[in-house]
């Protein structure tokens, strides 16, 4: 293929996946650094991108334009005349917007849907050579010669989000010199949710053993009633900043964190990207479909014992056979443990 000269990426959503995108965007980078590189996503997930410096101009789909919105961003597209279409998300709308642009070259990440609806129903091993989505993305272009460094995901804000973190801590009653330990108890389904009063037994022994944290609850304004509940059955001392911040200055939190527990989840991800130590909570999905932690520096705990996991590629709203032992068996001695190995004074 020709060295392209403007290129295009299309991933719509969500946070994990924008961020599991990064490395793919640095390494294009660098194999055309005179290469235009822009990036079409969902308006509500755009900040995720925006300060990416490989990033020149973000497109912005936008759910209350519908599908005229859509038609008419494609259309745009066609005039930025763009060499270069790489689809990472793959659903109808990208490959509309894949078709109106026009664009003589379009590649795309491989979904393996079939091998993956043979996992999750069947639990066939027919994933276990497939490498994780965060390289996925990277395979998209290997047409064009791009490498995987192999230097992990990366997340971009600016000196305005570090303010904004920094007063939100502040109006939550924290002080700069306290050490902070986060905890993110949401996610995007309810059986990646690691029951509520798990997280009140953790936090309890978090603020009881180590005196000098501060138990910092992190998420959207969608898991604001799950961090009131944590509060109300705790005494010690937490900083509830759930839907109190912006995206990236919740990002910039989760780096001054010494150490973050999380489900299954954007902020799970996003702890990554910034180096914070991690311990991931997975309930109903597994290593094999491609969003496991990739550092050193995470520990994963989940439970091996049951042939019923995955149950979902993504997750359900109810456990499907009424027991949710992949998360109701994980209890939270074993969770700080984990958080022991990791060493709470690491920060």
């Amino acid at each position: 293929m020709a060295a392209p000269e403007k290129i295009l990426i299309l991933r719509l959503s969500s946070i994990g996946d924008l961020v599991l995108v990064s490395p793919l965007l640095r390494n294009l980078q660098r194999r055309f650094p005179q290469a235009v590189l822009d990036f079409a996503v969902k308006e509500e997930f755009a900040e995720l991108v925006r300060y990416h410096p490989a990033v020149r101009t973000v497109h912005l789909v936008r759910k209350q334009d519908g599908w005229r919105g859509l038609w008419q961003l494609g259309n745009g597209l066609r005039r930025q005349n763009y060499d270069l279409i790489l689809d990472l998300h793959r659903n109808f709308r990208t490959a509309l917007l894949g078709r109106l642009s026009a664009a003589p070259q379009r590649l795309g990440y491989r979904k393996h849907r079939v091998r993956r609806w043979l996992y999750v129903r069947f639990k066939w091993k027919t994933l276990a050579e497939i490498p994780p989505i965060v390289q996925r993305y990277v395979q998209a272009a290997a047409p064009l010669g791009v490498p995987d460094d192999g230097a992990g995901t990366e997340i971009f804000w600016t000196p305005q989000h570090e303010e904004e973190a920094t007063a939100a801590l502040q109006a939550a009653g924290g002080k700069p010199e306290q050490s902070l330990i986060g905890l993110a108890p949401g996610a995007g389904y309810f059986t990646k949710k690691w029951p509520v009063e798990y997280f009140t037994e953790l936090a309890a022994a978090i603020t009881q053993k180590e005196r000098e944290a501060v138990v910092v609850i992190l998420g959207g304004a969608q898991d604001r009633e799950l961090a009131e509940n944590l509060c109300r059955k705790n005494r010690g001392s937490f900083l509830d900043l759930t839907g109190r911040c912006s995206l990236l200055a919740s990002a910039a939190i989760v780096k001054r964190c010494r150490l973050l527990v999380a489900n299954d989840s954007g902020l799970m991800h996003i702890a990554e990207a910034v180096r914070t130590p991690l311990v991931a909570l997975f309930g109903s999905t597994t290593k094999p479909l491609g969003f496991f932690p990739q550092l050193s520096s995470s520990r994963v705990l989940e439970n091996l014992n049951l042939d019923c996991r995955p149950c979902s590629h993504l997750g359900h709203e109810a456990c499907p056979l009424g027991h949710f032992r992949c998360m109701r068996e994980m209890m939270p001695q074993q969770v700080y443990e984990e958080l022991g190995k990791l060493k709470l004074d690491s920060r």
